[in-house]
């Protein structure tokens, strides 16, 4: 599991690294040396290199990462971009190094010119759109055909969010520094930094983590799950309890209930509309099948259900009915057990907000952006410009987990830890690909206790590798939501 940091924290860091007796001067040299040995390794042609600096230091780093190259022998110019009097010392100090090497230094460029750009306009604390001359640098870049690197970030990027500040610079390459940065993992941040490679420098961030930490689970850490029983039974691996479904609609059920078995859950009971037992009993014949019919959701039978369980899933395919009302309302009166919320669930919660207060259990809720639109009455524009701080908020406000998807999804604990997932792709933006993801996270939500992070980071983490390789097969654009389910098994 990787830690991220955001530009505050990693402020923190180089000056508490500082602090501690490292020069800076030392660290800048270490960054720099990273991207010169990182551009070697592209095999790029590198036969006209152009390192566009700005005035802070990050210029820095692109100043010091020329004079590593034309030591090395390259034909390197500089373009030195903003007001001098502005510059950092740091920056001052590398340009006095830099001017005794033979390197051209410019203030303006032909954008065709060169093979290669260094991007080093702006670092992590860009905080405002970019304008002026570095606008106009900006668009040279990206029209220039060269490969670009840019250091630490793309110019242009918010380094929290991953928003873009006007334009940005799209980079081939980022080589990062110390820790991957937020706006590298969020769009639309991350489709600028083209291929990311992290760098150690010898910045260190204080080893008390914060509570409100941001994580990117990676490959490895789901590699390592907890080896299943095999002394075990089916009650030993838990029963799931999945409400789902509704007079119109059978298949978001079957897509949940049959994740859930995939992820390793001994039984799924469906608790659904009558007209959905034939097709379910035959899509999936190792669920136990209950149903309701009529206008009132029937108390005692919800009440055996949920003393049956082990932990619920509720709302995909439920409808947004008076029924469906009313039978959420019952079962947030009713239950005490785990319980991931999502779809219509949702819908529903956010028509009627005040049933925030009868949760008062451990749950997971799962909405996409419009759904979190409706669940905080902010426009979906706004909750993608920050999602992390969306997740985060909704989750610590009501005391739940929040995974709020997205191209790249955020889920958020009730004490402010966020986990970013990054292993999806467009294959996963098809219909019922959500229900699925809501089954692998409530098949893991009964094994909470044993994962590396909340069930909702592990299965979203899932959930995107399945994506990944159902598209291997099939095309991001022809996979479909049923195409996922084989490819859970090869993850657990």
């Amino acid at each position: 599991m990787e830690r991220i940091l955001n530009a505050a924290q990693m402020r923190q860091a180089d000056e508490d690294t500082i602090a501690g007796g490292m020069p800076s001067l030392v660290l800048m040299e270490r960054a720099a040396l990273a991207v010169a040995d990182e551009l070697e390794r592209t095999g790029w042609d590198t036969s006209r290199i152009l390192a566009v600096c700005g005035t802070g230091n990050n210029g820095g780093d692109g100043v010091a990462a020329a004079r590593l190259l034309a030591e090395r022998g390259y034909s390197v110019s500089v373009c030195l971009t903003g007001n001098r009097e502005k510059y950092s010392e740091q920056m001052r100090c590398q340009l006095k190094i830099a001017e005794k090497y033979p390197i051209t230094f410019v203030n303006s460029f032909d954008p065709g010119e060169y093979t290669v750009i260094i991007d080093a306009l702006f670092g992590v604390g860009l905080a405002r759109e970019v304008g002026g001359v570095f606008l106009d640098a900006v668009r040279a870049v990206n029209r220039s055909g060269a490969k670009i690197l840019s250091v630490d970030i793309p110019s242009g990027v918010h380094t929290d969010t991953g928003q873009i500040l006007g334009e940005a610079v799209k980079a081939d390459l980022t080589v990062t520094v110390a820790y991957k940065k937020q706006g590298l993992l969020l769009f639309p941040g991350a489709g600028c930094a083209g291929g990311v490679i992290l760098k150690k420098i010898g910045i260190r961030a204080a080893e008390a983590v914060p509570a409100e930490s941001v994580y990117c689970l990676e490959e490895k850490d789901i590699q390592s799950l907890p080896v299943r029983d095999e002394s075990g039974n089916k009650g030993t691996f838990q029963k799931l309890l999945i409400i789902a479904g509704s007079e119109t609609i059978c298949g978001a059920a079957f897509l949940s209930a049959k994740a859930a078995l995939r992820t390793g859950v001994g039984m799924v009971r469906i608790y659904t509309a009558e007209k959905n037992r034939t097709p379910l009993s035959v899509l999936i014949p190792e669920a136990l099948i209950d149903t309701w019919e009529g206008e009132e959701p029937d108390g005692g039978q919800l009440q055996s259900l949920l003393d049956w369980a082990d932990a619920v899933e509720i709302g995909p395919g439920l409808s947004v009915s008076g029924f469906a009302e009313k039978l959420l309302a019952l079962f947030l009166e009713m239950n005490h057990l785990p319980c991931v919320m999502d779809a219509d669930a949702l819908n529903l919660m956010a028509r009627n907000p005040g049933l925030w207060e009868k949760v008062k259990f451990p749950c997971t809720i799962t909405p996409h952006v419009g759904e979190m639109s409706r669940l905080t009455g902010l426009s979906a524009a706004v909750i993608k410009s920050d999602l992390v701080a969306a997740a985060r908020n909704f989750a610590m406000e009501h005391g739940v987990v929040c995974h709020l998807k997205d191209a790249r999804s955020v889920t958020a604990s009730e004490n402010g830890c966020c986990y970013i997932t990054v292993t999806g792709n467009s294959a996963l933006a098809t219909a019922g690909s959500g229900d699925v993801l809501a089954g692998i996270i409530a098949g893991l939500t009964v094994q909470e206790d044993r994962l590396p992070a909340p069930a909702a980071a592990v299965g979203a983490c899932i959930h995107g590798l399945c994506g990944r390789e159902a598209s291997r097969k099939y095309s991001r654009a022809s996979a479909a939501a049923a195409d996922l389910l084989d490819e859970i098994a090869g993850f657990l």
